[in-house]
């Protein structure tokens, strides 16, 4: 005697055999277990993906901060390992505050060339030549007027201040006014300057 053939082909025997390891694989206790198994490993597979790709952006960052370094070395003849930290503390900065590092980096390299001991006839003070008195309650978050030659305090309150601008401003161009201390009407060269070389600093990083 033949068997019965259901609508797709398959015999009904054959259809409870499907039925069944079916439930076992998806649906009972161990078949839930694989299940989640299963699906753990195609997150972890994902994931994996995502910090591979993190980590390749980072290393793009990494190279991209060294060769910057490199050549403001050269340019303002400063040790590389010191344009190293005050290069990896502006691109820290910058991230804190929103703020594009290569903005922080140019408005050092014209304030102070480089030097964290510079002091204008005005009082303003490191790579950033911040006036201490004027920002006081800046300095407060981090240890008082002794720290404004310290390389990171320096840079963070100057980023901080230029963020400040920036929001009440809208544009570098005018933020730069501001943190030179000039009026909004003013002709000053400075935001032009420090534009010019933020734009060449990136230039550097697109070059093979």
């Amino acid at each position: 005697m033949k068997e019965k053939k259901s609508i797709f082909g398959l015999s009904v025997s054959r259809l409870l055999f499907c039925f069944i390891a079916f439930y076992f694989i998806f649906f009972s206790e161990k078949g839930q277990q694989r299940f989640k198994t299963w699906l753990n490993l195609l997150e972890f597979s994902n994931k994996r993906i995502s910090d591979s790709n993190i980590s390749q952006t980072n290393l793009e960052k990494e190279f991209e901060k060294i060769r910057v370094a490199k050549w403001i070395a050269r340019k303002y003849r400063v040790s590389n390992e010191a344009v190293r930290e005050i290069v990896e503390i502006s691109f820290s900065a910058g991230d804190k505050f929103e703020v594009d590092p290569y903005v922080v980096i140019a408005i050092i390299a014209i304030e102070s060339s480089f030097n964290p001991l510079a002091e204008s006839g005005a009082g303003a003070l490191g790579l950033m030549q911040v006036m201490p008195l004027i920002h006081r309650k800046k300095f407060q978050k981090y240890g008082g007027f002794e720290k404004a030659l310290d390389v990171k305090v320096n840079i963070y309150i100057g980023t901080e201040i230029l963020k400040n601008f920036y929001l009440r401003y809208g544009n570098y161009q005018r933020a730069l006014l501001a943190y030179v201390g000039v009026s909004q009407n003013s002709n000053s060269s400075y935001p032009k300057k420090v534009l010019r070389l933020r734009d060449r600093l990136k230039k550097l990083i697109k070059m093979p």
